[in-house]
């Protein structure tokens, strides 16, 4: 019986990695063994995902798992997936504002069909935050509101 939970857990960290060591195999120089589909550029001009993580360590709020998403959802250029504190969070980042808004109401018409019941979408130039509790782990909405508070100040 041992060797079972032993290979589960090692199975469980092994997935827990994949995707934080995908992330930096995203940034990896041009050249690299990196076979998989040229990795999504950031959009100048509006803030990245790098800076919202930062931020959010920096409020305390322990963002983790953040991990860019193939193919990109919601017409957005770059997109990042992850959970901040108990509550997933998305940050996406557009061209343009009408390719914004377009992508806020797939992202929302996305959610009703999921049945979230907390979730909000806020905007910082052309980069989208979308934080929801899928899990019900936040039920007075403090984690969801400190996330996008601290989202705000990008």
């Amino acid at each position: 019986m041992m060797p079972r939970v032993v290979a589960f857990v090692l199975a469980a960290l092994a997935i827990a990695a994949g995707p934080s060591c995908g992330k930096k195999q995203g940034g990896a120089a041009a050249g690299s063994s990196n076979a998989a589909a040229p990795a999504a550029q950031h959009v100048d001009g509006t803030p990245h995902t790098d800076a919202a993580i930062k931020t959010w360590q920096g409020a305390g709020l322990s963002p983790e798992g953040f991990a860019s998403i193939t193919p990109v959802p919601f017409g957005a250029v770059y997109c990042e997936q992850g959970r901040v504190q108990a509550v997933d969070a998305l940050v996406c980042e557009y061209r343009d504002q009408d390719s914004l808004a377009r992508g806020k109401t797939q992202m929302i018409e996305q959610w009703g069909r999921e049945g979230v019941n907390t979730g909000v979408a806020y905007q910082t130039k052309t980069t989208l935050l979308g934080v929801l509790d899928r899990g019900r782990r936040d039920p007075n909405g403090k984690i969801v509101s400190q996330v996008v508070d601290a989202f705000k100040k990008l």
